[in-house]
């Protein structure tokens, strides 16, 4: 065998030897959400992140005593939302909407987007394999 064979060998055996990279795996929404712990939250919109693999909403809610909480809220892909009917220009900067939610398991300011409704009473309800607009 020549000097390069046996190197190349070597170094094969020591990178299967090695741990490999981490794999990121899709969480279910059970793992991360409680469907047991609905929200509804009323704020004004601060930012929208319409990327793979889920959109987030975010939120700026007031509670009774004027203070200001940002909410971060996780959707469905943004083919699915499209093909539901909401799209990310009806989702504008500082536009009032009221959400149900279902909190994240770590009690984060992060919930997981179930319907939206926009000030002029438009709804969406967003569900996994089922998107529906109402009114």
């Amino acid at each position: 065998m020549t000097l390069r064979l046996i190197a190349a060998l070597a170094i094969g055996l020591v990178l299967a030897w090695l741990p490999g990279a981490p794999v990121s795996a899709h969480h279910s929404l059970a793992s991360q959400f409680d469907e047991s712990k609905p929200l509804t939250l009323q704020g004004v919109i601060t930012k929208v992140e319409w990327v793979n693999p889920h959109v987030y909403l975010h939120i700026d809610v007031k509670d009774k005593g004027g203070a200001s909480t940002q909410w971060s809220l996780e959707t469905l892909p943004p083919a699915m939302l499209r093909k539901g009917g909401l799209r990310s220009d009806m989702l504008g900067k500082g536009e009032m909407v009221t959400v149900l939610a279902y909190h994240a398991r770590n009690e984060s300011k992060l919930a997981f987007l179930r319907k939206i409704t926009f000030a002029d009473g438009r709804e969406i309800v967003v569900w996994i394999g089922d998107i529906k607009q109402a009114k």
